[in-house]
């Protein structure tokens, strides 16, 4: 959904209050305490003053509000600028930084970074999802995320480097994630987790441990010194350009990340490419994915 599209379909407040409550509650509002499904809709005075729209149970008698539970819990920013939030990640294809969210949105930068991380966080797909399968072709790869910093060496600058493992399915989806080093002891319990077993071919650039790791049948490794001088496109090009991709969001976008929110991050663009196919309903999927998500309080975002 397009900003232009955003602003028609929820001119005012309340547009947006009904379209969240039929996301959240698709056969109607329902008591987060004892999902009793009488509630009744009433106004009250927030603790800064402001108007408030609550629900109150029938059953229970508790007060709660449409975001209460969710990934929107305890936030005094509207739903119109939740939603154009939304909007702006989802159509963003390498990322949007925090900083230009703040200035779409006219809000501080802490407010507009901890919202960031809460969508991205509604961003990020199932723990079971598996890539490959029969008649699939698999490409994995690992990259360096990070690196020299001003006043630092060389070596300090290696140091600093992350690497990340990155599985990706020919015109299919794509999963990335940090590890601690391209180890076998690190990649193969990835490896087991993300590729489906009965996947036809899966492709490497020769790095020998993954010779350890993939079934020889199934193993094709590439040379990529011999592909270079006979000028031929890589043999895992694919993850390569996801890779570059991503990469390119790093210095066009958020231009430095914190590594201990990298995962999320690479969660996010995950989510995203996955979904190329589909984007002009990826907004409707993120609100859902908000929806299910538990909230995520600050002290947890930051308590590295």
């Amino acid at each position: 959904m397009n900003l232009f599209s955003l602003a028609k379909s929820f001119p005012t407040e309340e547009h947006a209050l009904a379209y969240w409550c039929k996301v959240r509650w698709p056969k109607g509002v329902q008591c987060v305490k004892c999902c009793h499904d009488k509630c009744y809709l009433i106004e009250t005075r927030g603790k800064t003053g402001k108007p408030a729209r609550l629900f109150e149970c029938a059953a229970c008698g508790l007060h709660f509000s449409a975001t209460a539970g969710t990934l929107f819990h305890d936030s005094h920013l509207p739903l119109q600028k939740w939603f154009m939030a939304i909007a702006l990640m989802t159509e963003a294809k390498k990322g949007i930084s925090a900083k230009q969210v703040q200035r779409h949105l006219g809000c501080a930068y802490k407010t507009a970074w901890y919202l960031c991380h809460r969508i991205r966080q509604a961003m990020q797909e199932p723990n079971d999802v598996v890539l490959g399968g029969p008649g699939q072709i698999v490409e994995i790869d690992e990259t360096m995320i990070g690196g020299r910093v001003a006043g630092s060496g060389v070596f300090a600058g290696k140091a600093k480097k992350v690497k990340v493992v990155g599985i990706v399915e020919r015109g299919g989806s794509v999963h990335m994630q940090t590890v601690k080093d391209g180890k076998k002891s690190s990649i193969k319990p990835i490896f087991y987790e993300k590729v489906d077993a009965d996947t036809e071919k899966i492709v490497t650039d020769g790095n020998p441990v993954y010779t350890a790791i993939i079934p020889a049948f199934q193993h094709e490794a590439g040379n990529h010194r011999a592909e270079q001088k006979a000028r031929k496109p890589p043999s895992n090009q694919t993850i390569e350009g996801v890779f570059s991709l991503f990469k390119r969001g790093i210095v066009g976008s958020y231009h430095k990340l914190g590594t201990e929110h990298l995962d999320r991050y690479l969660g996010e663009f995950c989510w995203r490419y996955n979904r190329r196919g589909v984007q002009p309903w990826m907004f409707e999927m993120a609100l859902l994915s908000a929806a299910e998500n538990k909230p995520l309080p600050y002290k947890e975002l930051t308590k590295f």
